[in-house]
């Protein structure tokens, strides 16, 4: 069992932004969303504190929307998470893409509630799976496909 001093460290060291490192893809990545006008939301299991932690790495102003579980008391893989995001952003989930790092909340989640998806495996570890991208470089080619069907 944690003891509340631990957890109290722990929960401020994932709350302090320098604890964070941004992958060098998403800054392009998202100018080039933006750019092409497309509404943005986040959709992430974690605590109240998220909307705080991007505003101070400079990332929450991207975004139309953040959804977060601990806020929306439902997260990941559960389908309202993914449903309550679109409907923020004014789109139905079948317009909508996710593009998250894990298979089974992000990927599965996404595509259960009716979302395309791509699965972001920056490791290779899941070759098997074909709507997958490695960096967000591979974003753009990708978006034009899954727009396309």
């Amino acid at each position: 069992m944690v003891s509340a001093q631990a957890f109290a460290r722990l929960a401020s060291h994932f709350r302090d932004p320098s604890s964070w490192a941004i992958y060098e893809d998403v800054g392009p990545a998202l100018d080039w969303l933006a750019a092409r006008g497309l509404a943005l939301a986040v959709v992430s299991n974690w605590d109240s504190h998220l909307p705080t932690l991007l505003k101070s790495l400079g990332l929450a102003g991207r975004f139309r929307t953040i959804s977060v579980s601990a806020i929306e008391e439902t997260g990941k893989p559960d389908p309202e998470i993914f449903r309550r995001t679109c409907e923020r952003l004014g789109v139905a989930a079948a317009e909508a893409l996710h593009v998250g790092d894990s298979l089974d909340e992000d990927y599965q989640g996404a595509r259960a509630a009716g979302l395309q998806a791509l699965l972001l495996d920056r490791q290779g570890r899941h070759g098997d799976i074909a709507d997958r991208i490695e960096t967000l470089r591979e974003l753009p080619a990708r978006l034009e496909e899954v727009s396309n069907r």
